[in-house]
C-alpha cells in the first residue's frame, strides 16, 4: 500500500506537536492562532504560537510552509513577505519560519536580516546518535522505530440489506448514489460503496473488543506478533442499524430507506507494516534537530499514531491524531496541550 502524501493540514499539526514537544516551557500551543497587527488594525493568522509563562507571556510563531510547494526552496520574496508580516505584530516575539522545501541562499540573507529563525522540516535520514543522543540508541528512526498497525478486516463478505420501504427484489451497485430523504445527494455519502466501506470499518470497530475477536488476537503468539501479515480466518455475521444514518436508495418503485444491513463473511486480524513516516525538523543552517516525529500511514477511521521526540530528553510523546473535515483545509484556533 503506498504512503498517502502528507497534507499542508498535517504538516502544520505536526509542527505544532515539535513546538510542544522541543520547549519544556510551553503552556499552549495553538494551531491556526489569530494575532493583532496593529499596522492593519485587524487579527492575522500565524500558523503555530506557542505561550510561554516564564518571565511574562511570550509567544513564539512557527509558519509551516505547504507542502504542495515541496520541491521548490522559499525565495526571498516570500521570506520577505513572512518577514514583513512578523514585523508588524510585536507581540510575537520570537520569528520563525519552517519550510517543508528548503530556502534560496538570497531567503536565507534575507532572514537573518530581519533576525527571522529558519527551519527546515524534511524526511529523518540521520542516526538518532548523532541528533537525539538523549535517546542513547544506534542506528536511524526507521530502524530503532518501525510501527505497525494491526486491523480486524472483512476478508470475505457479502452485504444484505433491509429496506422494508421496497416492494419486491433490487439489487444495489457500488456506483448507485446515495439520497436522504428529500432526494438529495446525502451530506455524507456520495455512492453505495463509499457507504459500504463506512459499515465495514464501523462493523469491525464494534467487534474488535469482542468475543471471538478479542480472543483470537490475545491466542496469536506474541514472539510472532509483529511479523505475521495476518491471523486466522473465522465464519462471522454482524447485523448493523442504520435508521439513525437516513440513507435512502432509489428503486424502480422510487426510494426506500436502509433500515439495517447484515455483514456476513470471514473476518481476520491483518497487519501492516513498513507505513510509518519519518520527519524531522532541523534548524537552518547548523542543522541541529529542533524535534522530531514519526507517524504512522491512515487507518481506515483517518486516525494516525504519532511519536514526537526531543533532542534533549528520552521521553517521548505518543499522540493520536485524527483531524475534522472542517480541519483538512484550513486550520484555526485548535489547541494543543501537554495533558492531551
Amino acid at each position: 500500500m503506498p504512503k498517502l502524501p502528507l497534507t499542508p493540514m498535517m504538516v502544520q499539526y505536526l509542527v505544532g506537536l515539535c513546538c510542544l514537544k522541543s520547549d519544556p516551557d510551553a503552556v499552549d500551543v495553538t494551531i491556526g492562532d489569530m494575532v493583532y497587527d496593529p499596522a492593519a488594525e485587524k487579527e492575522r493568522d500565524v500558523d503555530v504560537t506557542v505561550t510561554i509563562t516564564e518571565a511574562g507571556e511570550i509567544t513564539h510563531a512557527f509558519k509551516a510552509y505547504e507542502v504542495k510547494r515541496e520541491g521548490t526552496p522559499l525565495d526571498v520574496a516570500e521570506v520577505e513577505q513572512l518577514c514583513m508580516k512578523f514585523i508588524d505584530m510585536p507581540s510575537v516575539t520570537h520569528r520563525s519560519i519552517v519550510s517543508a522545501s528548503g530556502y534560496t541562499a538570497p531567503a536565507r540573507k534575507k532572514a537573518e536580516k530581519h533576525g527571522i529563525t529558519l527551519y527546515e522540516f524534511k524526511t529523518w535520514t540521520k542516526p538518532l546518535q548523532e541528533q537525539f543522543p538523549a535517546l542513547t540508541m544506534q542506528g536511524t528512526a526507521q530502524e530503532c522505530f518501525e510501527m505497525s498497525t494491526t486491523l480486524l478486516c472483512w476478508s470475505q463478505y457479502q452485504l444484505r440489506i433491509l429496506a422494508p420501504q421496497a416492494t419486491g427484489e433490487f439489487t444495489v451497485l457500488p456506483t448507485d448514489r446515495i439520497l436522504d430523504s428529500s432526494r438529495n445527494d446525502h451530506s455524507a455519502y456520495s455512492t453505495f460503496e463509499q457507504y459500504q466501506n463506512e459499515l465495514l470499518l464501523r462493523s469491525t470497530k464494534l467487534l474488535l473488543t469482542l468475543v471471538p475477536a478479542a480472543t483470537i488476537m490475545d491466542s496469536l503468539p506474541s514472539q510472532n506478533i509483529s511479523t505475521i501479515a495476518a491471523g486466522p480466518e473465522w465464519p462471522h455475521s454482524h447485523t448493523l442499524d442504520v435508521i439513525s444514518d437516513d440513507v435512502f436508495i432509489e428503486i424502480e418503485s422510487g426510494i426506500c430507506r436502509i433500515d439495517s444491513v447484515t455483514i456476513s463473511g470471514h473476518l481476520q486480524w491483518q497487519r501492516s507494516t513498513g507505513q510509518a513516516r519519518y520527519y524531522v525538523i532541523d534548524h537552518v543552517p547548523s542543522g541541529e534537530a529542533f524535534a522530531a516525529s514519526v507517524i504512522s500511514s491512515p487507518q481506515g477511521d483517518g486516525t494516525m499514531t504519532a511519536l514526537v521526540f526531543s533532542p534533549i530528553t528520552r521521553e517521548i510523546d505518543i499522540r493520536f491524531i485524527r483531524l475534522e473535515k472542517k480541519h483538512q483545509n484550513s486550520i484555526r484556533n485548535l489547541k494543543l496541550k501537554l495533558s492531551e
